[in-house]
C-alpha cells in the first residue's frame, strides 16, 4: 500500500484497487463475482458474530466486508469519491435521527410514523 493519509477509508478503497490491479483484476468486468465474494463476507462475518469468542476474528471479519463492499461499489463504476462522500451523507442522517423522530422495531432504527415535518 502507498503512504497512508490518515483517511482510513481513502487509504483501504486505495489498497483494494491496488489489490486488485496487482491480480490484474478488472472490477467493472466481474460485478457477480464480486457480489458473490461480498456475500461471502458478510456469512462469515455473522458467523463469526454469532459465535461471539473471539473479537479479533469478528473485527477482521468486519474488514474483510469493507473491501468487498468497496469491491462491489469499483464493479458498479462508483469511485472513492462517491462512497466517501455517501458515508458522510449517511453519518450526517444519522446523527440528525433522534428518539422524536425514530423508534427501535425488531431491532432496527425506524421512523416514527407519526413525525410530520
Amino acid at each position: 500500500m502507498s503512504e497512508r493519509t490518515g483517511d482510513p477509508l481513502r487509504d483501504l478503497a486505495e489498497s483494494t484497487r491496488a489489490f486488485y490491479a496487482r491480480f490484474d483484476v478488472d472490477p467493472q468486468s466481474q460485478l457477480q463475482g464480486f457480489i458473490t465474494n461480498f456475500n461471502e463476507e458478510v456469512y462469515e462475518l455473522v458467523q463469526a458474530a454469532l459465535e461471539g469468542t473471539d473479537k479479533r476474528h469478528i473485527a477482521e471479519e468486519a474488514a474483510d466486508v469493507f473491501v468487498t463492499a468497496i469491491g462491489v461499489c469499483f464493479a458498479a463504476g462508483i469511485g472513492v469519491e462517491q462512497i466517501i462522500e455517501q458515508v458522510y451523507a449517511v453519518a450526517a442522517k444519522n446523527d440528525a435521527k433522534t428518539h422524536d423522530t425514530h423508534v427501535v422495531k425488531d431491532g432496527k432504527i425506524r421512523r416514527r410514523v407519526n413525525v410530520q415535518h
